[in-house]
């Protein structure tokens, strides 16, 4: 769960002066000199954001001992705004009113004995009220996983809820266009488990005219190879990082749409897992600048755990990544994936930094 926090602060701020950078180059369609104003009045923007804080988990559940968050919560964000048809806009007086669909990773802290992070979707709803201040309300399903002790027994209790936020974009347009700091309060409501509240505090960005990337010509249908390392924790108190590897194939279909078939090494703990398998993941890609993109994955991965049943056993998989163009042909990638097992044991956080290779047939 560590190693996602450290994820988006890297790649987000870089993601942010590296399309500053490209309009300065005019290598975007959308002129250096944007207006803030314009850039959030425009349709089809991309989004993302990076915030942290605290708060307190409280309820249902095994809460016992401190229910603060100690410091811990934080939230990686990205989506696209979606277009509303004139006839609606017109008839609800949606002028400056904007919705977007985010996906999201949240990790909801320490309180004690829980360590509880996952996986959402949002539709926002923002609301302009002057060139400085965006108010949004989102709302959507929570996919969670809950590392904690019940009668003795660590178990990775797996839920799914409602997460519902609340937050405040102010202007930072005098750094970079469509930049913003992200005043943020997340409820989560999570049936048969504690709930939880927590403030929290960062930056987000409109990425504004996105283009889509153009191929060669002599490359019609091509296919990505990546290849990936980087740490696997078990999700348990017991068991410590290990090394791990993934090989992919993936192919995209538009600029939003993408496929992949992979082999994953997770690596050995040395205590409760040593798993290797092969996933397949559905994405969903949103390009943020000419050389940027974030992407949501999900899907099964069927694995063998050599220090487990030793049988094929049927898991899922999601993952959120973030790529960077390096040429035509080559992109470097940050991914982080969520190994779910369903079984209350041997969930697995899968943090890599790979590249990748275009092949045309």
């Amino acid at each position: 769960m560590r190693y996602i926090s450290l994820l988006s602060l890297l790649t987000f701020p870089f993601m942010a002066f590296g399309q500053d950078y490209e309009n300065k180059n005019e290598k975007l369609y959308a002129p250096q000199d944007t207006a803030y104003s314009k850039v959030i009045e425009s349709n089809n923007n991309a989004y993302a954001s990076a915030t942290f804080g605290n708060g307190v988990a409280y309820g249902g559940g095994d809460l016992t001992g401190d229910k603060s968050m100690q410091w811990r919560p934080f939230e990686v964000r990205f989506g696209t705004e979606i277009n509303i048809p004139a006839f609606m806009s017109d008839k609800f007086s949606l002028k400056n009113e904007k919705f977007r669909l985010d996906f999201i990773h949240y990790n909801e802290g320490h309180p004690h004995n829980n360590h509880r992070d996952g996986f959402g979707a949002q539709m926002v709803y923002r609301n302009q009220l002057n060139r400085k201040l965006n108010l949004e309300f989102g709302l959507g399903p929570y996919f969670s996983m809950n590392t904690t002790t019940i009668k003795g027994v660590e178990i990775n209790d797996a839920k799914l809820g409602a997460l519902v936020s609340a937050a405040a974009l102010v202007d930072l347009e005098r750094f970079s266009p469509g930049l913003h700091m992200r005043y943020a309060l997340n409820h989560v409501t999570m049936p048969g488990a504690h709930s939880s509240i927590a403030l929290l505090v960062g930056v987000g960005k409109y990425f504004d005219q996105v283009p889509v990337r153009k191929q060669p010509e002599s490359l019609g249908n091509p296919i990505w190879l990546g290849l990936a390392a980087g740490v696997s924790q078990t999700n348990h108190g017991v068991a410590e990082g290990a090394i791990g590897y993934s090989v992919e194939l993936k192919k995209y279909y538009g600029s939003h749409w993408g496929a992949s078939i992979a082999g994953i090494m997770e690596g050995d703990d040395d205590v409760r897992v040593h798993r290797d398998g092969i996933a397949v993941q559905g994405w969903f890609v949103q390009p943020l600048s000419e050389n940027w993109a974030a992407s949501a994955g999900i899907g099964p991965y069927v694995a063998i755990n050599q220090r487990g049943s030793d049988k094929y056993q049927l898991h899922g998989l999601i993952t959120l990544q973030v790529e960077r163009f390096i040429t035509n042909k080559w992109k470097g990638l940050v991914s982080f994936s969520r190994v779910a097992t369903f079984t209350e044991e041997n969930d697995r956080d899968l943090f890599r930094i790979g590249v990748m290779r275009q092949f045309g047939t």
